[in-house]
Order: structure tokens, then sequence, then C-alpha cells
């Protein structure tokens, strides 16, 4: 049986559900926090990412739990991943021939990030197009 990669993607709606302790799914998202830390998994995410969690936190909680957010992000272990020009080229290049408009410009991006650094693996709660072999993470029984 092949070794499953101890990579994993973290997605908004997971990362915003782990901060926000009344979001329905924050024991979900918590319980992959705690898989990932046993597990010794490299946890990655996006500068897209962190940038929308922040604006969520700050609109929807408060202003100071969103620096905070900040701040613990920059003390972190989370790998923050930056697109280069030609990952903006090659989103552009998947979200125009992919064949369903449901798919947006930050998802192809993701994929994108996330095939040029050889993760297989997305934490979300959405919907997860299929691109470049990935696979949503669940968490084993």
């Amino acid at each position: 049986m092949a070794l499953k990669s101890k990579k994993v993607f973290l997605e908004k709606d997971v990362l915003y559900a782990f901060i926000n302790r009344a979001d329905p799914r924050h024991q979900e998202a918590a319980a992959y926090f705690r898989y990932f830390a046993g597990e010794k998994f490299q946890v990655f995410t996006s500068y897209t990412v962190i940038e929308e969690v922040s604006a969520l936190i700050y609109e929807k909680i408060s202003p100071s739990l969103a620096r905070d957010f900040l701040r613990g992000v920059s003390l972190s272990n989370l790998n923050i991943l930056y697109p280069n020009e030609s990952d903006l080229k090659a989103s552009l290049k998947t979200l125009i021939n992919y064949q369903s408009t449901e798919l947006t410009f930050r998802e192809a991006q993701t994929s994108v990030l996330a095939n040029r650094n050889n993760i297989q693996q997305i934490a979300t709660f959405g919907y997860l197009h299929q691109l470049f072999g990935l696979s949503a993470f669940n968490l084993p029984v």
C-alpha cells in the first residue's frame, strides 16, 4: 500500500471554523488540527486564504481577534504559499479551460499551488474540484 503524503492544504472554511468557536463545524476543524499535529503533517495554506480568513474574523467576530489571528499565523509552523507569475498564468489557464463555470479563480489558484508543492490533499468542508488529482482530506475512522 502506498503511503499518503503528510502534506495538507488548509482551505478558508476549515481555518475559519477552527478560529470561530461558535461555528457549527468548530469541533471537526479542531479534530483536524489535533490529527495534523499528532501525525506530524506539514500544513500549508495560501496568502489569499489568510487574507480572507482575517477579513471574515474582522467582520463577523472582532477586529482584535483578527489581529490576534494574524499574530498567531506569524508565530506558527503554518507554511504560507505565495503565487508567482507562472502560478497566476496557470491558474487563469485552468479557469478558462475548465468545463464548468463553478470553478473560481481562487480555487484554481489553490489547485495550482498545491500541485506545484506536491500537496495531494485539501482540508475543506466544501466541494473540491478534482483538479490535478487533488482529494479532500478526511479524518481516518
